[in-house]
């Protein structure tokens, strides 16, 4: 995952940043999907669509892509919300997100001093360091004067679904998209890193993640017991709002493949 905050309000002359939203998440959603290579500002990718009136849509993001190159997004007008977040999930994917900000304006993470309430763009870039929670950059979040937050925030995920289902479709008045669904433009995934197992030994008594059930198994007086040997790979996964490492079975051991165990409740002991 490469990410950077790209913000709206940035003097641009071509059509003032009020109305660019849309085109500071594009721009950092071609930063993610390009892993740097194309780093614009909101004003300049506005320049790409030759819209000099109003907003802009997910449709126009798409075709600014597609002529830099980017062809491997996927837009959905709409999707489902829980499709989604289970792809945001996964870490590989950055979002640009269409969202109606009445819902976000009475919060603490309102970038425009609880004045606007109309609809609005977010680039979300995974999940949030706190649970329960997306890493989301407003492109209003730019610290412009006290109260205004900066840059990435971790915004609870059922407010940022409750925003995403109140965007307004009407070209006049007022109709919802609908709860549970979402107008979302996706990147390209990120690429897999290298796949490397790693030693692990229990150091606390520990539950495992199963993904098929998506519950917590061996649990209370069934707990992997300490100083049990585990492969794992040593990338990490939120199953359950806990991070964990996927375990295998490799020549170091062959215990429990296929579970997810704590990251908290494991010691890793060098590669395999």
């Amino acid at each position: 995952m490469v990410d950077i905050f790209i913000k709206q309000l940035d003097g641009c002359t071509y059509v003032p940043g009020g109305s660019n939203c849309n085109c500071a998440a594009e721009a950092m959603w071609l930063y993610r999907s390009t892993a740097g290579k194309i780093h614009m500002t909101s004003c300049q990718v506005r320049q790409k669509t030759g819209d000099r009136s109003g907003g802009t849509n997910l449709g126009q993001m798409e075709q600014v892509s597609v002529s830099l190159g980017v062809t491997g997004g996927r837009r959905y007008q709409p999707i489902q919300w829980t499709t989604l977040e289970s792809l945001i999930r996964t870490g590989r994917y950055g979002v640009n997100l269409s969202i109606h900000y009445s819902v976000i304006a009475p919060t603490k993470y309102d970038c425009f001093d609880n004045g606007f309430f109309g609809n609005h763009a977010y680039y979300v870039s995974g999940m949030g360091t706190v649970a329960g929670t997306f890493r989301v950059a407003d492109p209003g979040a730019d610290g412009r004067r006290s109260g205004i937050p900066s840059g990435y925030q971790d915004i609870p995920i059922s407010l940022v679904r409750t925003a995403a289902g109140k965007l307004n479709l009407a070209a006049s008045g007022y109709r919802a998209l609908g709860s549970g669904l979402a107008y979302a433009y996706i990147t390209p995934p990120d690429p897999l890193p290298a796949v490397n197992h790693e030693k692990a030994t229990v150091i606390r008594a520990t539950p495992l993640w199963n993904d098929e059930t998506k519950k917590w198994v061996y649990n209370g007086p069934n707990a992997i017991p300490i100083g049990t040997k585990l492969e794992v790979r040593g990338r990490q996964f939120i199953k359950g709002d806990v991070a964990t490492y996927p375990v295998t079975c490799g020549t170091y051991a062959c215990n429990y493949p296929g579970y997810y165990v704590p990251v908290k409740a494991v010691k890793l002991g060098g590669n395999v």
